[in-house]
């Protein structure tokens, strides 16, 4: 079974992401639920979300922000640049203060969403329920973020529902606690099933439907023959699922791509990302994407502000080559990036 011929026990519709590289498996668009429960705000942001996808309108201001609180993880997976970091952490962070400000530039402007992204993990923030509170309480309508899902108590289950957060994404790969030791070293299966069925019961009895909570599977051939298993253990538990294609960042990755799978055969170079969203790393430089394959892409300080950065010549000409010029004639990181998916 591949995410490109998917099917799952109920057949389930499978929705594509832009880079047609994940697929989403769900009983209805997640999309659609977060409308039902968020209202007219959020069919607007989505609405000037495809505009700018399309390539048909720059917003004033970017419509999602990430922001990279710490460079610190508690996992060492071999699908992520952090399973070949070498010398000490980062020690430099995002103050609680900093992203505040830049949420209130943000909602000022037109921003709707925000996600804590980039190369960490979130739950290693204490701040991250007051974030999310602040930037509700501000006016996005959608806040999200990624998680390997260890450090996910009771408590921050709570916590989380009660913030606003809309979107709970956790990377599980595996239903076989040895080939989960492969795939999320230094992880433990059973906690983090565990924390799973928490983080359900505990938004049960908030009588919440929010937030939405996705299970993410990246295929490789270390866990490619667990999709089918992987889908019917929580199919009728979860909200949604991402099956993720496996992507080698660098040279010094491990080749992990699974034996069967149906690869884009070239890169159509046309990337919407610098048209919607940026992220800000830890040491507040700001780039034009979420992808790991593009953190060297500087864009400036967040100190500059986002606004400025957002309409300054460097990221318009960036937008100008992804929008009208061949693959051949993208910069180096862009290249690399959108070649990644192929084995």
């Amino acid at each position: 079974m591949t995410p490109s011929g998917l099917t799952s026990p109920s057949h389930n519709p499978v929705f594509s992401d832009s880079r047609n590289v994940s697929k989403f498996l769900a009983k209805g668009d997640p999309l659609e639920l977060l409308a039902q429960e968020i209202g007219p705000k959020f069919l607007d942001y989505r609405r000037r979300w495809d505009l700018a996808k399309s390539f048909t309108q720059i917003p004033p201001f970017p419509l999602h922000v990430d922001y990279e609180i710490k460079s610190l993880c508690n996992l060492r997976c071999p699908m992520c640049p952090m399973a070949t970091r070498k010398g000490p952490q980062d020690q430099l962070s995002l103050s609680l203060t900093q992203i505040k400000e830049m949420i209130d530039e943000g909602t000022q402007y037109g921003q709707a969403s925000m996600g804590f992204g980039g190369l960490w993990e979130p739950l290693m923030s204490n701040d991250l329920p007051e974030l999310i509170a602040y930037g509700r309480d501000k006016g996005l309508v959608d806040v999200m973020f990624n998680t390997n899902g260890l450090l996910l108590s009771k408590n921050l289950s709570k916590d989380l529902i009660q913030s606003g957060l809309t979107r709970l994404m956790i990377s599980l790969d595996a239903v076989n606690p040895q080939t989960y030791a492969l795939m999320r070293p230094g992880s433990d299966l059973n906690q983090v099933e565990e924390n799973i069925q928490d983080f359900i019961a505990q938004r049960q009895k908030a009588k919440s439907r929010l937030p939405l909570l996705r299970l993410s599977f990246c295929l490789t051939k270390i866990n490619q023959s667990e999709l089918p298993f992987f889908l019917e253990r929580w199919e009728n538990q979860v909200d949604f699922f991402s099956l993720q294609s496996y992507g080698r960042f660098d040279d010094q990755a491990p080749a992990l791509f699974p034996d069967d799978f149906s690869y884009p055969s070239k890169p159509s170079g046309r990337c919407a990302q610098p048209f919607k969203r940026l992220l800000v790393r830890h040491d507040s430089q700001v780039l034009p994407c979420c992808d790991l394959s593009g953190l060297s892409l500087t864009l400036g300080q967040a100190s500059q502000g986002l606004k400025q950065i957002w309409t300054a010549p460097t990221i318009s000409n960036l937008r100008e080559k992804l929008k009208n010029s061949p693959f051949e004639e993208l910069p180096p990181t862009c290249q690399k990036c959108q070649s990644k998916f192929q084995a």
